[in-house]
């Protein structure tokens, strides 16, 4: 999969059953021209993480043999392309950038790596990267930013941020109550130390949009003391 070209722009994993994205007009974005380019480069990125949590928890629906649980996989699934549909509408009203296309493939062989090994496993690596995105989501949302100035990108990213706050404590519940805290902090560093690598190529992305660039790698590279905390 790794080696696949996306057939589309924004289309991370081809084969994956999405949500149709632009169905509807969204109302004018009010930014300027570098920050709507900046913005062009970050939600393919965004996009490709949503199209694999939707893969991942129908995977790892399928998988858990309590119902419960399984059920509620699959509801994040669902929450997820969403999310993608959401992004997808976005990037439909955002110019075509050539270097978001790159950064794009880099994030698809992260999110492959990301489902190697057992479920418990990618369930902790999954709650470490969506703890990620939150903090991501919260920088560019950050009062005064260019986002969150914007009424259509404020609510959609808000949006997004409180879901994938809610998809962190039911993925860590579930991770934790299967595998040590030793070994769910070692899975959570190597996950969130490949996204930091990923997103810091978006740095002149994240600094128009008044994000701090070495500041966010540097904390998504720690593990916050936190997350797996009982």
């Amino acid at each position: 999969m790794a080696g696949l070209i996306a057939s589309a722009p924004g289309v991370c994993f081809p084969a994956a059953h999405r949500l149709p994205g632009g169905t509807r007009a969204l109302p004018r974005i009010g930014l300027g021209d570098a920050q709507v380019a900046a913005l062009a480069v970050l939600v393919p990125l965004l996009g490709c993480g949503e199209e694999a949590a939707a893969l991942a928890f129908d995977g790892l629906a399928g998988l858990e043999r309590d119902p419960v649980a399984a059920a509620t996989l699959r509801t994040i699934g669902a929450e997820e392309r969403e999310h993608d549909a959401l992004l997808t509408s976005l990037l439909d009203v955002l110019p075509t950038i050539a270097e978001a296309t790159t950064l794009q493939q880099a994030a698809r062989r992260f999110h492959v790596r990301l489902g190697i090994g057992r479920p418990a496993a990618h369930l902790g690596r999954i709650a470490a990267i969506d703890a990620a995105v939150c903090t991501v989501l919260a920088r560019l949302l950050r009062p005064g930013n260019p986002l969150a100035q914007d009424t259509v990108t404020a609510r959609m990213f808000g949006r997004i941020h409180r879901d994938e706050a809610r998809h962190v404590r039911v993925s860590r519940g579930l991770a934790t109550a299967r595998l040590a805290r030793a070994e769910l902090d070692d899975l959570a560093a190597g996950a969130r130390m490949a996204l930091a690598d990923i997103l810091l190529l978006a740095g002149g992305a994240f600094e128009t949009l008044g994000v701090d660039a070495q500041a966010l790698h540097r904390d998504l590279a720690n593990v916050p003391n936190g997350l797996f905390a009982p």
